[in-house]
């Protein structure tokens, strides 16, 4: 419980080359030429990082505030390998690295087809009676809310589309057309989203080589219901706020504009992020821009090698999805008959669940609709029942919102953590039997050297004895965490209620990066996270 006081394309990557060969034919290049992203260590002034960057002649396209990471452009007559070892041998720079490329996950299939099996399977393809994500009965209980916000990072999206347009994002602080940025949040007229290839306020899905791909994704999440018109997203009604990020004659995306499309709606406190796409190799930046969001970051684990078969991220990992980070969801693919796609990749620590991603039928740009396959299809499914979920309850944190889509899942033995695929009414009727609550005993706006006192409430529902780990920790601003209290054991009656009051001693000298919203988190579960509890209380520390 949450409370308040106050596209991939398939690839195989070898991380010293300059090019990703995916055929005999077509090779993509890995990363930016001529950028690097940088991080320098706390305190570092604006002089210091100037005089550093100088030495190489580099200039400063972008500093992303919310993690204090630099966008480099460096000379072009000095490569990007030497730039980076120049950087790295500096005690002031955190790290270094390439401007990576990802691309868009997916591979178009005949467009006759025209049934929505992944939704509700009645074996009309053909396929396995009941393989979907039980669509219909979720909807029984919940279609969706408007006040449920989704990110859609990725090739744009037809703002027009007949069904689309009704469940687009409206920026509540901006007035269309003035020319000014009303809400003062860096951008102008930002009013339904952000183009950040061409760094304007038409993210409207253009690009012909990525194929609609941005629209398509988005039909899946949420395309009206009950309209009379072409296809049902898996929510009926939500707002979807589209970022173009994928573009161009390669339909690529730079990490600078990832994190670039990150920071901008981690600005809206947005909730839940779709991201169909990957490859390339790590990229600390990128993994510190997902922590930082504090979102649900929903990720295609991607679709294999060159020989269009699924690998195994456990062994060749493949980014986003595969950044070890509790706030993201990696999805596999599965078929009409239930089946792992065979393009997909799985892994049983790496990837989390599959859901339906093959010839899935949506939204494409021109009020038209289509057949697509891949992982970029099968993560929508996950991302639009996250916030099928938050409609139902809004007051679930993300981690509540990850173990009920987890654990509500169909098992079907896949090679992926929960061998299962999704089922958004499993996840919509899960009932967990224990419950954390955290209380604070004081202001909530507090200074440095301050003491916190709070009250941690845990609660058996059955009537059985339990087992619960209790675990409370402090969410910084950047997304890092810190334990508040050693993790322990408690054994509970059943029906039984265990009460218990902490005090915490805020450091007298605070880091800057520190100030700001933190939020005190407790949580509790059973063996084998067969049930979990999470409630969250927000401090801000003054500066």
């Amino acid at each position: 419980m949450r409370k308040k006081f106050i596209l991939i394309c398939c690839m195989v990557v070898a991380t010293s080359m300059s090019y990703i060969r995916i055929s005999e034919a077509r090779e993509l290049p890995i990363y930016v030429p001529g950028e690097v992203l940088v991080k320098f260590t706390p305190g570092s002034s604006m002089q210091e990082v100037q005089a550093i960057l100088g030495q190489i002649g580099a200039g400063i396209i972008k500093k992303f505030s919310f993690m204090v990471i630099y966008n480099i452009k460096i000379p072009a007559n000095l490569p990007v390998e030497m730039a980076i070892r120049f950087l790295r041998a500096d005690p002031r720079v955190v790290y270094a690295e390439p401007n990576y490329y990802r691309y868009l996950n997916l591979t178009p299939n005949d467009p006759q087809y025209s049934q929505m099996w992944g939704l509700n399977n009645s074996g009309q393809t053909g396929g396995v009676l009941d393989a979907d994500i039980d669509a219909p009965e979720a909807w029984n209980i919940q279609t969706g809310s408007p006040s449920i916000v989704v990110v859609d990072i990725d090739s744009g999206m037809d703002l027009i589309h007949e069904d689309l347009a009704v469940n687009l994002w409206t920026n509540p602080g901006e007035i269309p057309g003035n020319g000014v940025d009303d809400d003062g949040n860096g951008f102008i007229d930002d009013i339904h989203g952000w183009d950040v290839i061409d760094n304007d306020n038409d993210p409207t899905d253009t690009s012909p080589s990525c194929g609609g791909h941005g629209t398509h994704t988005a039909g899946t999440i949420g395309a009206v219901g009950n309209n009379g018109k072409g296809v049902v997203g898996v929510n009926w009604n939500l707002r979807i706020m589209p970022l173009r990020v994928f573009g161009g004659f390669l339909c690529s995306g730079s990490d600078a504009n990832i994190i670039s499309a990150i920071e901008y709606y981690t600005g809206f406190g947005v909730r839940v992020s779709n991201n169909s796409y990957g490859g390339g190799p790590f990229n600390q930046a990128q993994e510190d821009a997902i922590r930082a969001s504090q979102s649900l970051f929903v990720a295609a684990a991607g679709n294999g090698g060159f020989d269009g078969r699924g690998h195994n991220n456990d062994v060749t990992p493949e980014y986003p999805a595969s950044y070890p980070l509790d706030n993201i969801i990696s999805v596999a693919a599965t078929d009409d008959n239930d089946a792992k796609a065979g393009f997909s990749n799985f892994g049983i620590t790496s990837v989390d669940l599959g859901a339906p991603g093959v010839d899935i039928l949506s939204t494409l740009p021109g009020n038209a609709y289509g057949l697509l396959s891949g992982t970029s299809m099968a993560t929508p499914h996950v991302t639009g029942a996250a916030a099928l979920l938050l409609a139902q309850d809004s007051t679930l944190t993300n981690y509540e919102v990850k173990w009920r889509l987890l654990k509500g899942t169909d098992f079907k033995g896949y090679t992926v953590l929960t061998k299962g695929r999704l089922n958004i009414f499993k996840a919509l009727t899960l009932n967990p039997q224990i419950i954390i609550d955290v209380t604070p005993l004081g202001p909530t706006d507090i200074n440095p050297g301050d003491t916190v006192q709070y009250r941690v409430t845990i609660i058996n529902l059955s009537g059985f004895p339990k087992t619960v780990t209790r675990k409370i920790y402090a969410r910084h601003p950047d997304g890092m965490e810190g334990d508040l209290e050693a993790e322990a054991t408690i054994d509970l009656n059943g029906g039984q209620t265990l009460i218990q009051n902490f005090t915490v001693v805020i450091p007298s000298i605070v880091p800057p990066s520190h100030f700001g919203a933190h939020d005190l988190v407790g949580r509790i579960w059973t063996s084998g996270f067969a049930d979990f509890s999470e409630d969250e209380v927000l401090y801000n520390i003054l500066p």
